[in-house]
């Protein structure tokens, strides 16, 4: 069985929102999840799981490879000149 993209996105998305009468599952943005989307994130799977958890270790690299290039040009209209080593 492979991982399904819908629950791997909510798993990567979910915050739990304390209320008076217990938990809720909330988007990152504090949107409330639907009860659809309740229902498939509480169907996850070993897999989903796993897969949701290589997306979120992989997203400080990522984050780093995109701003990157913006990060250099700034330096260099900055005259701060190259970022250090190893900040790529």
């Amino acid at each position: 069985m492979t991982a399904r993209p819908a629950v791997v996105a909510l798993l990567t998305d979910f915050d739990v929102e304390r209320t008076a009468s217990g938990q809720r599952f909330v988007h990152r943005d504090e949107r409330p999840f639907t009860a659809a989307e309740t229902e498939l994130i509480n169907s996850a799977t070993d897999e989903d799981m796993r897969a949701a958890a290589s997306e979120l270790a992989a997203a400080p690299e990522r984050l780093a490879s995109v701003l990157m290039p913006y990060v250099r040009k700034a330096a260099e209209e900055t005259g701060d000149g190259e970022p250090p080593a190893g900040a790529s």
